[in-house]
């Protein structure tokens, strides 16, 4: 069963996610339905999220994924719930393992998806703070937990939707640094050690009074914590080039994020991941621009400069982040 506005009031029915009488207010799809139909439900009583996923990626080339990952989100859902205060994620309402279907409740109709601040010039740094301190309690209390170990051991979505269109990319079309990317590749998929999100971003995260709100956990894994610190720090580093006027904010948010991780990080050998995160850093950064399915329509100029920022984080010798983004700075105004 293919979800769509003409059935889907009559499948939340049946699923007693609305009432037999409740209204539907509004029905809108979201997202940019390359890996799910996503549609935001409103009644007079509640906003849901119904979420089903494709078995193959909406683009051109053929890229097919595991469709049980919208299991791994549910999963994630629950462990968060047991882990950190109420009202910051979803509560999932119905999981349909015949049709891949997901229906969680939805953010308040007063919160704001942060990338759309961001993308309006809005950087509160604040939010990146909550954001590094977030992160670092989810890797904190979840790390050596036999249960989420065992819960998360599948690394199939990871694989489909992370390493290989990011990592395995990037490795095949610059090849000066493809054995180093291959290198942290294999890393990323070695036995774990705390539960990574895998795509905190902040097109994943909305805002309500200064309240963070987290959403879309399908590539949870049990897994290498460097991934999500680098992987948010590429995106706001990413916003910072495309956003000129602003990027001296952006790269703040990056220095407050990584700093706010860091000071509260706890779990064993929490030290040792900020060289990983650099490496990772650099290389998902590259992958956004010039990976199996870029997020920006680049020119040569913009790859080329691109590359030299992945390549500097690669192999910087530069222990400071405060150092690390103000070298970023200086390569965006040299070009």
């Amino acid at each position: 069963m293919n979800l769509n506005k003409n059935n889907l009031t009559g499948y939340l029915r049946k699923k007693k996610c609305i009432g037999s009488s409740e209204p539907i207010l509004d029905m809108r799809q979201i997202g940019d339905g390359l890996k799910n139909q996503v549609y935001e439900v409103t009644t007079p009583e509640q906003r849901l999220i119904v979420k089903q996923a494709h078995s193959r990626v909406m683009i051109k080339e053929r890229w097919w994924t595991d469709r049980k990952r919208i299991f791994a989100e549910k999963n994630c859902i629950e462990i968060l719930a047991n882990i950190l205060p109420p009202d910051i994620f979803p509560d999932a309402l119905s999981e349909d393992r015949t049709n891949f279907v997901l229906v969680t409740t939805g953010p308040s109709k007063d919160a704001v998806l942060w990338d759309s601040e961001l993308g309006g010039g809005r950087v509160d740094l604040q939010i990146a703070a909550q954001a590094g301190e977030l992160l670092a309690s989810v890797h904190n209390l979840t790390a050596g937990v036999n249960e989420v170990k065992t819960m998360f051991k599948d690394l199939k979505a990871f694989e489909q939707l992370r390493i290989q269109p990011l990592y395995e990319s990037v490795a095949k079309s610059y090849p000066d640094i493809q054995k180093q990317v291959e290198g942290r590749a294999k890393d990323l998929m070695k036995p774990g050690r705390c539960l990574v999100l895998a795509d905190l971003r902040p097109r994943n995260v909305y805002v309500n009074n200064g309240q963070l709100y987290l959403v879309d956990f399908a590539t949870a894994h049990y897994g290498q914590p460097s991934f999500d610190l680098g992987f948010y720090a590429a995106d706001l580093c990413l916003k910072a080039m495309l956003n000129h006027p602003q990027k001296a904010a952006f790269l703040e948010a990056i220095n407050v994020f990584w700093m706010s991780y860091f000071r509260i990080a706890e779990y064993p050998k929490a030290a040792d991941v900020e060289r990983d995160t650099l490496s990772d850093f650099g290389i998902l950064l590259l992958a956004l621009v010039a990976g199996r399915a870029p997020v920006v329509e680049a020119d040569d100029d913009f790859r080329d400069i691109t590359y030299r920022i992945c390549q500097s984080l690669m192999f910087t010798e530069l222990e400071k982040i405060e150092d690390i983004t103000e070298f970023i700075n200086r390569t965006l105004i040299d070009g």
